[in-house]
């Protein structure tokens, strides 16, 4: 059987190549369709661009044509649902014949919304083996029928709720992710960087966060990592496969567990030894206390990991503990980050900006830790409350949303108007983070210019001229000069 994703982005500067890097593929998807490869099926990728209608729409008539798909399989976060319905109607419009499933973390929280749309069946939870069975199912029959995790739909329109199946307990018997569909829509560059995910789920409860309300969607342990020895193996093929010398490995935390973190990084080293180009490493790495352990930082040396990603997301320990439930202390995190450098590692923050119960004071909090670690590099947004979280419910029964938060400037511009900290003001504090933060310690110039480009992305009009203009010749041969200075 024929079986295509449809997988969308926002701001696209190319609808050839709208991928930019290799670290941007989506694994769900390419778990999905390992499976369905491994068992006899075809598969291919369409990726689309949510600012490129048209050119969107041809690819798909092209496609369709061409491929001659069974199954059309979409997947879409909360920001790019409204994108990827307009073409799942347009697909069931011009050829009502093909079955039409959605799956993703948007559907699995909100099914009763996204099944109502024009899809014959939802995904609830992991997709490997329910799209499998389904597969299976309608080369024998026209309408499939009781397959765990599935919503189907009925040609009279009733649905079909059928139970969870268990978390995947084991995932080392899942096959390798699926790069090959990625290669087509991909930009590649050689140094770029590289990923593998390590394991799935999160132990923690970030209200701002998914996982709390994931893990409640089926039964069995919701976070597993895969063994180091399969890790290991992909590692590996990718090396061969796709020569990298930087991978990062997609995880919550790295240190979910110290021996096995231990025992990955030993595994990674002795690896490295083999090779004559030893790979670099990076991660996400969560702050606790009980992470202010130096053994971990030198395993994590010895395996060549060059950088983490930390999340800070607030400054204020009072916003962390009351609002977000990330319960370390202002000195467990710069601890921990004294311990990283200590080790040769770069870091890179995380920082959230209008946060509910957040003040303009809490705000200036989160600029002073990050002047006294000066990361080198952060990912800072304002907040933006994701339906199925903990924190967009907060954000409703406190009157903070009114109407349907747009998704056009997504994490660019407030959504939310705080009493202490108005949209003007958090609008200003994005704006003048890398000023505020970097401000005596890197040229000044280079500070102004980050500034003036985080205005122009923050206005939508501004925005799709700069994105034309980072594509001239001149433009990325002058970035590239200024990345090696």
């Amino acid at each position: 059987m024929r079986i295509m994703f449809i997988y969308s982005l926002d701001d696209i500067q190319s609808i050839q190549t709208p991928l930019r890097s290799w670290s941007t593929i989506q694994f769900g998807i390419s778990y999905i369709s390992s499976v369905l490869k491994a068992n006899g099926h075809q598969t291919r990728l369409l990726v689309l661009g949510s600012n490129q209608w048209k050119d969107s729409i041809d690819i798909i008539n092209k496609s369709m044509e061409e491929f001659a798909p069974r199954v059309v399989c979409f997947t879409a976060v909360h920001s790019q649902y409204s994108f990827i319905e307009k073409i799942a109607r347009i697909i069931k419009h011009q050829w009502p014949d093909r079955y039409l499933i959605i799956g993703g973390t948007h559907a699995t929280l909100q099914p009763d919304v996204v099944i109502a749309g024009p899809f014959d069946a939802l995904c609830v939870g992991e997709g490997e083996h329910p799209t499998l069975e389904l597969c299976r199912q309608l080369e024998c029959y026209d309408v499939p029928d009781g397959i765990a995790n599935l919503w189907l739909k009925s040609l009279d329109g009733n649905i079909e709720r059928n139970k969870p199946r268990d978390f995947l307990q084991d995932l080392d018997l899942l096959p390798f992710p699926d790069r090959d569909m990625w290669r087509p829509w991909l930009k590649e560059q050689i140094d770029d960087e590289f990923s593998v995910l390590l394991g799935r789920g999160c132990p923690y409860d970030c209200t701002y966060c998914s996982n709390h309300a994931l893990r409640k969607v089926a039964h069995g342990k919701y976070v597993r990592m895969r063994s180091p020895e399969n890790i290991l193996r992909e590692v590996a093929l990718c090396q061969n496969n796709y020569p990298h010398r930087r991978m990062y490995f997609e995880v919550e935390t790295i240190a979910i567990n110290k021996t096995w973190m231990i025992e990955l990084s030993n595994q990674l080293a002795t690896f490295n030894s083999t090779i004559e180009h030893a790979i670099s490493f990076g991660c996400n790495l969560r702050v606790a206390s009980h992470l202010i352990d130096e053994n971990l930082f030198s395993a994590l040396k010895k395996a060549n990991f060059y950088k983490i990603n930390i999340g800070l997301e607030s400054g204020s320990e009072r916003i962390r503990r009351e609002i977000l439930k990330r319960n370390y202390s202002s000195n467990d995190f710069l601890n921990v980050v004294s311990l990283a450098r200590k080790y040769g590692l770069k870091i890179y923050v995380f920082n959230m900006i209008g946060l509910p119960g957040e003040s303009l004071n809490d705000h200036k909090k989160t600029v002073l830790l990050n002047r006294r670690c000066q990361p080198d590099g952060h990912h800072t947004g304002i907040f933006y409350p994701y339906p199925g979280t903990e924190l967009y419910n907060i954000c409703i029964q406190q009157g903070l949303i009114q109407g349907t938060p747009d998704t056009h400037m997504e994490r660019k511009q407030p959504i939310i108007e705080l009493p202490n900290f108005s949209r003007t003001q958090i609008q200003s504090a994005y704006t003048w983070f890398n000023y505020n933060v970097y401000k005596g310690y890197r040229p000044l110039w280079k500070i102004l210019v980050q500034v003036i480009t985080v205005k122009l992305q923050s206005n939508p009009r501004t925005n799709l001229v700069l994105r034309k203009i980072v594509q001239l010749p001149i433009f990325r041969h002058l970035r590239a000069k200024l990345a090696k200075n």
